[in-house]
């Protein structure tokens, strides 16, 4: 009975303490647990608070010095005319360049950038089409045919036909004799141009004997920050007015006559004769500059720059007569950057705002 007593003893001290080792494992594995959720915590209440990334400062960018992106308009004239003024403005800069009054290196320059100021606007390439388009309107026919057509169509559907169809204006009777007023004026004066430029680029190799002519400087750097930074003159008030003037209300030989005498004497570059003498080659290019002068003398016709300004400066904007000025500009800059000697920014002087631009102005029919 002791031996089943003492067995039966053991039996219970061996399952209390297996009991106690499996409650004291479970206690350790809780303790363990807890010191882990613990250590997470403290890691947790440790851990650096996030940082806030900083707000950038956006600096502001710095606009960049030139004319302004509007076209002031004088009183009295019209957004074509003012356009035509400012072609008048380059073309009379041209015309009293005097090679024989340049004998000093800041001679030199200033008569560089009294042309070159003209580059720093794409509305001399909208100046050289609208100058075109003032020789257009004295086509007696084009103009009476686009006021019948007026009459017929109404205003408002003719012009958006004008803007529309580049080519339009230059398919009415009397259409084709406006384009070649437009092309004759233009190459005629595209010729001068290039014949000064020719003269300077002459020049570049004459002053080469001369000492001012051969003084290096190192003031290339400045000279071309004053480029970048020259302002296109704001049209004349008198061209602008002058230019402005729309065809005369019964169009007759005599009133024609008149409105080329006032043109001829905005723009003096060439006359009479040497339009004339003008040999077209081939016929005049579709859809070319000159179809948008001879689309904007009709517009001219039924007053449309007078109060449509957006139509008549979209017809104005040739982007190939753009980019070609704006080239010009380009390479302006460029070659006066490299120069060191005076007599090799006469060369620049031919070769970019006058000879690059005569070019740009022949394309104008093909």
């Amino acid at each position: 009975m002791s031996k089943k007593w003492l067995a039966c003893a053991v039996a219970t001290l061996f399952v209390s303490a297996g009991l106690a080792i499996s409650v004291d494992a479970s206690a350790q594995q809780r303790s363990k647990a807890s010191a882990k959720k613990g250590s997470a915590t403290k890691t947790t209440v440790r851990k650096a608070p996030t940082k806030k990334a900083p707000i950038a400062k956006v600096a502001p960018v710095p606009t960049a010095k030139g004319p302004p992106a509007g076209l002031a308009i004088p009183a009295g004239a019209n957004t074509l005319g003012a356009h035509a003024a400012l072609y008048a403005a380059y073309a009379a800069d041209v015309e009293a360049l005097t090679i024989g009054s340049i004998t000093t290196g800041r001679a030199l320059t200033v008569s560089t950038e009294r042309i070159a100021r003209h580059l720093n606007s794409d509305r001399l390439a909208l100046g050289v089409v609208a100058y075109g388009a003032a020789w257009a309107a004295t086509q007696d026919e084009f103009v009476t045919e686009v006021r019948k057509l007026e009459a017929q169509m109404g205003r408002d559907a003719l012009i958006t036909k004008l803007r529309t169809e580049i080519a339009f204006a230059r398919s009415l009777r009397g259409g084709e004799q406006a384009a070649q007023l437009a092309a004759r004026a233009i190459l005629a004066d595209a010729a001068k141009i290039q014949e000064e430029g020719d003269a300077f680029k002459q020049a570049a190799y004459d002053w080469q004997k001369y000492a001012w002519a051969k003084v290096s400087t190192s003031d290339a750097k400045a000279r071309n920050a004053a480029l970048r930074t020259l302002v296109a003159p704001v049209p004349a008030k008198e061209a602008a007015i002058t230019l402005s003037s729309l065809p005369e209300a019964n169009v007759s030989p005599q009133s024609t006559l008149a409105r080329a005498t006032s043109i001829q004497r905005s723009v003096r570059l060439s006359n009479q004769t040497l339009r004339d003498g003008v040999t077209l080659s081939e016929p005049i290019r579709p859809r070319s500059p000159i179809d948008r002068m001879v689309s904007l003398a009709a517009l001219s016709a039924v007053g449309g720059p007078v109060d449509r300004k957006e139509d008549t400066e979209a017809l104005m904007r040739d982007p190939r007569l753009v980019s070609c000025v704006n080239s010009s500009r380009l390479n302006m800059q460029m070659c006066n950057a490299a120069t060191k000697q005076p007599y090799e920014r006469s060369f620049c002087l031919a070769e970019h705002p006058l000879g690059e631009i005569a070019k740009c102005m022949a394309k104008t029919v093909r």
